[in-house]
């Protein structure tokens, strides 16, 4: 999995930053910042509109709701590594075997096992998975189960289109002298 988590605070190290426009020359940012939109579009367009279906292994994950979800995709200048990191907002936690071990996104681009909670609740007696909006209450029974993810990558398919496109490499034309 990957080293870095891609969350809100990447809006820190946006390309029209003044951070990043001061650290990197107009025409890398430009060329990383075109790379990485092309990217952002592939995946969002192999993810699809919201469904009820759910996606088979080895194909883009389904999208099942329109707010927050794999479709928040953003892209950023990672000084690190002196070049881009895009990929869907890190939005949730799916408990692993040694905690927090990896984010819903993660889960669907490389498969994974997580630990689910779930609440039973006293309406209708069935089990929903513990949020923020179903707190246990005394009384109400609670159970774990582990659930296992099998890998819908979409990332990795959309960087493999744009750079077989030559949408990856040809933005840096300019860029690399000869």
């Amino acid at each position: 999995m990957p080293a870095f988590q891609v969350t809100f605070e990447m809006k820190k190290m946006f390309f029209d930053r003044a951070k990043v426009i001061k650290q990197v020359d107009r025409q890398k940012r430009r060329a990383i910042s075109r790379s990485l939109s092309f990217v952002r579009t592939r995946a969002r367009s192999l993810l699809g509109r919201v469904k009820k279906k759910v996606s088979r292994p080895g194909k883009p994950p389904s999208v099942h709701t329109s707010g927050n979800s794999l479709k928040t995709i953003l892209f950023a200048y990672d000084p690190a590594i002196q070049g881009g990191v895009v990929g869907p907002v890190f939005f949730n936690q799916a408990k692993g075997r040694q905690g927090y071990a990896s984010t819903v996104p993660q889960l669907m681009e490389f498969g994974g096992t997580a630990n689910i909670t779930e609440v039973q609740s006293n309406s209708d007696g069935k089990f929903y998975r513990e949020s923020t909006r179903i707190k246990r209450r005394s009384g109400q029974k609670r159970r774990r189960r582990q659930a296992v993810y099998k890998a819908r990558p979409f990332m990795q398919t959309a960087l493999q289109i744009e750079q077989d496109a030559g949408n990856i490499l040809s933005p840096w034309a300019n860029v690399v002298g000869n």
